[in-house]
């Protein structure tokens, strides 16, 4: 069905891209909902402007499968009861608490929803996060909330310059063109010296799609610990020259600052399995 003024691949009839399967879906059943893995991951719908002429809706923080799973809820339960006030707890997706809809700041909307962008051809429309609460129903801007619901659910609603520190301000400031294939919110093995800023950066391994990003003392060092591969990019900002690294490679910084490249040996993949084992996030 096509919509007067609608932007988007259907009413365009625009000819099949890579978002075809999306293209499908919304044709068939009004919307879709795409999921997307990364350090956490989230779930959006695309469609419900199209259809419904009703803001898409996100969601972070929980099981990809499941946010599915309640994005489509939420849609029906809409369909249904009605379309929900913003900042006004409602149940009837997550068994036994109540969840909100918030207004996504546009900051959002170019690092996380470019799958939308393509469908509506350029054109933004407007998208609103289901926010949960934690296990004791607090919302994770109260006094209280679990760091779990506080951390892992972005704060979309405000501007991405305003967000708290942590994994989504990073993916909100270096995506969309981050250059590593792992995302600004994976964790890296490193030092708390090297994520401090006090040494630099001698070595970078990549391994089973992980990073390590080593000073001089490689895996000897006494301060290993994780950190974001987002938070060591901005600190070292010649780490993206190691973006194209494959996995099982070894990229070591030489005298005039030029990356040598070799193969990842027997033993380093041994000390990097055993450091990832007993290295705490920082």
């Amino acid at each position: 069905m096509t919509i007067e003024g609608c932007s988007c691949l259907i009413c365009s009839d625009s000819a099949p891209t890579r978002d075809s399967r999306t293209v499908e879906l919304v044709r068939d059943h009004g919307w879709s909902v795409l999921r997307v893995g990364g350090g956490i991951e989230f779930a959006y719908t695309i469609g419900l402007w199209h259809s419904f002429r009703r803001p898409e809706v996100v969601m972070f923080g929980l099981d990809g499968e499941g946010m599915q799973h309640w994005l489509n809820a939420c849609v029906d339960h809409a369909r249904e009861q009605g379309w929900p006030a913003e900042e006004t707890p409602f149940h009837g997706v997550l068994d036994g608490f109540p969840t909100q809809l918030r207004a996504v700041d546009p900051s959002w909307h170019d690092p996380l929803f470019g799958t939308a962008y393509r469908f509506y051809r350029g054109v933004t429309v407007p998208f609103q996060q289901l926010v949960w609460p934690d296990r004791n129903g607090l919302w994770p801007w109260e006094d209280g909330a679990t760091a779990s619901s506080r951390n892992r659910q972005a704060h979309s609603w405000l501007p991405v310059r305003e967000h708290p520190q942590g994994a989504w301000r990073l993916v909100g400031e270096l995506e969309p063109g981050f250059p590593f294939d792992a995302g600004p919110d994976s964790w890296a093995l490193t030092t708390r010296a090297v994520a401090a800023g006090a040494r630099p950066v001698a070595r970078v391994i990549k391994d089973e799609g992980s990073h390590d990003v080593l000073d001089e003392r490689g895996y000897d060092a006494d301060d290993l610990c994780l950190a974001f591969l987002g938070a060591l990019v901005q600190r070292h900002p010649h780490l993206t020259d190691c973006a194209d690294l494959a996995d099982g490679q070894v990229a070591t910084l030489d005298a005039d600052r030029a990356w040598s490249r070799s193969a990842l040996s027997r033993g380093d993949r041994r000390a990097s399995t055993r450091s990832w084992k007993v290295a705490e996030p920082i």
